[in-house]
């Protein structure tokens, strides 16, 4: 087996196949080969193709998550995606190596494939990958009514133009911050967070779909798409 871990997703949320087809486009020794909603799709490509690791939902239609691997003599490794994290310990007998509870983000995502990398021989290019996104800083320093407010990427979720300021709207409140989006956006992470309008950026992982000239949010808050910026935007979902 060469470096490269081919992966697929079997999720029948379409909101799950957007992150984390985002989040694997973000490591170069994930390569995504399939994407299926239901179990019986994905197994037949099991069947007759290499997959080095599955993220799998549980609770699915027809064919279970769990069910699905039980008809695998020599299944792939397994990352458990679900909404209950009383299902996900159902599953360690099935050479799960860990669990994504939803909503997760980024960094939750990454301490999973760490873990499987450390169930694999070594590999010294991907291991470097792992430790070198992790150590990205993960916040943005605001000015806010003449302070510098650290907010973490974590609580981030878009961002607003207002003349010469910005509102940034996190988990926890909004922050208005006199800097432009522009300046705000060279600011941040450029795999996270997207510039999807003149006046807006948004954090990935909080797009639940696209839906006509909108994003639609994970909390069901609607953002405009500027047509400049919606084939890029549809490109990173592919």
């Amino acid at each position: 087996m060469d470096d490269t871990l081919k992966c697929i997703i079997v999720d029948d949320e379409e909101g799950a196949h957007l992150v984390l087809k985002q989040y694997i486009g973000q490591l170069q020794h994930l390569e995504l080969t399939g994407a299926f909603y239901t179990a019986v799709e994905a197994m037949g490509y099991i069947y007759n193709n290499r997959v080095d690791l599955i993220f799998l939902d549980i609770n699915m239609p027809g064919l279970s998550g769990l069910e699905l691997l039980q008809t695998l003599s020599d299944p792939p490794l397994v990352i458990l995606t679900t909404a209950y994290r009383e299902y996900a310990l159902e599953g360690y007998k099935y050479r799960v190596v860990d669990y994504l509870v939803k909503p997760f983000h980024f960094q939750r995502f990454m301490a999973a494939i760490d873990t499987v990398y450390s169930r694999l021989r070594p590999r010294a290019a991907m291991t470097a990958e792992v430790s070198a996104a992790a150590a990205t800083p993960a916040f943005v320093m605001l000015k806010v009514e003449g302070e510098m407010v650290k907010v973490m990427y974590d609580q981030l979720i878009y961002i607003r133009s207002w003349g010469n300021y910005v509102k940034v709207f996190t988990t926890e409140t909004v922050y208005l911050s006199p800097v432009t989006t522009t300046e705000i956006e060279q600011k941040l992470d450029k795999v996270r967070f997207r510039r999807i309008h003149k006046s807006y950026i948004v954090a990935m992982n909080r797009i639940s779909k696209i839906s006509g000239g909108h994003v639609v949010l994970d909390d069901g808050t609607e953002l405009p798409v500027g047509n400049t910026y919606r084939r890029e935007l549809l490109d990173n979902f592919q």
